[in-house]
């Protein structure tokens, strides 16, 4: 009876696997780029981001994109740091930037937090294409142009693409392989048809499909805006892109301190609780596989235990290691094992970081 409980376990964890390895490797027939490029707007959002605002700046300023086609709104969201001077300065200095200062949150709901600094800056756009990410990142030269091309090769009205994390010590290398698995599974499903998540600081949209569907305004609120607005985009039957290539890449800045980390993870996780039984097949896959783990210990059967932490961590370090490659990023890869194991061990957290309701993000507070 234990030997079925653990084929059973194994089993279920196998076609998790096999569901995202699968996607993973399914590629996109993009046919050949005729049009010509399009003007595009990139919406910033910066609350108290003086220490990081300069270098997302500076990172933009040098896109190859041409600049008569550009766009930059920067949206200070009620910074109580020195974010507003700088980015007055900032806009001095580049003449491409349109800064704009949010002074007093939105009445409507659905336009809390960054959801209404997006919505500030979307409403002074002027791009076919708008392109999003946060002041907390730096960009490669070519994403402002990885991203759109997309949008003139396939048929797609949204593009998702990955963010790694400044390496910065073992935590924080540790946080970059976590970003890359959970990018990795994001971009199988979508390959798959089904939206399980993308990040916020890395994703652009037409213009017309973001105002066909009513823009953050008609879009529900969450403290995961990004899964929401990609929900959304898939209920109103558009197509979605998610890329896995350098130079679509951002870099982000790592969670300094654990207390950090979890709130982060708390915020995901709350969010993701919007995916209802998705979300619940994949705990359930987690879970069971932890059940077997731990049955196999206490029964010491040696055999069942290796095989099957086995499956989690090479199966998994697969699949991120896959990813790192495709973003030409192998100096990563060795910290990829012990990344699952940190990501295994962290699972078992999560279940309590839900009970709390309340999200503590950029000194804001949210129920969710």
């Amino acid at each position: 009876m234990i030997h079925v409980l653990l084929l059973t376990c194994a089993g279920l964890y196998g076609l998790r696997l096999l569901y995202f390895l699968s996607g993973f490797a399914r590629g996109t027939r993009a046919k050949p780029c005729t049009e010509a490029l399009p003007r595009v707007s990139v919406v910033v959002p910066a609350r108290n981001e003086v220490a990081n605002l300069e270098r997302c700046i500076r990172s933009l300023a040098q896109s190859d994109y041409p600049a008569e086609l550009l766009q930059i709104i920067v949206v200070n969201d009620r910074s109580t740091d020195g974010t507003a001077a700088l980015l007055d300065d900032l806009a001095q200095r580049y003449a491409i930037i349109t800064p704009i200062h949010r002074t007093s949150a939105d009445d409507h709901p659905n336009l809390r937090g960054k959801p209404g600094a997006l919505q500030a800056g979307i409403d002074r756009a002027s791009g076919e294409i708008l392109v999003m990410t946060d002041a907390d990142c730096a960009v490669h030269p070519s994403w402002i142009r990885s991203m759109v091309m997309p949008f003139l090769t396939q048929n797609v009205d949204m593009v998702c693409s990955t963010t790694s994390v400044e390496p910065d010590g073992p935590f924080s290398r540790l946080q970059d392989v976590e970003w890359t698995y959970s990018h990795a599974m994001a971009r199988a499903s979508v390959q798959h048809g089904i939206p399980l998540g993308c990040y916020g600081n890395n994703l652009a949209i037409r213009a017309s499909t973001y105002r066909t569907i009513g823009g953050y305004e008609a879009v529900r609120f969450s403290v995961t805006e990004d899964l929401a607005l990609l929900q959304a985009v898939y209920a109103a039957g558009s197509h979605v892109a998610y890329l896995c290539q350098h130079d679509a890449s951002v870099v982000t800045m790592p969670c300094t301190t654990v207390g950090e980390y979890l709130r982060q993870r708390q915020r995901w996780a709350r969010g993701g609780t919007a995916l209802g039984m998705k979300a619940t097949a994949f705990v359930v896959s987690s879970m069971m596989l932890w059940l077997g783990i731990v049955v196999a210990a206490v029964t010491q059967d040696l055999g069942w235990f290796l095989g099957l932490a086995g499956m989690r961590i090479i199966g998994d370090a697969s699949l991120v290691a896959w990813a790192l490659l495709r973003l030409r990023r192998p100096s990563t890869i060795p910290w990829v094992i012990p990344s699952i194991i940190m990501l295994m061990l962290t699972e078992l957290v999560v279940p309590f970081l839900l009970l709390q309701r309340d999200i503590v993000w950029k000194g804001q507070r949210f129920t969710h």
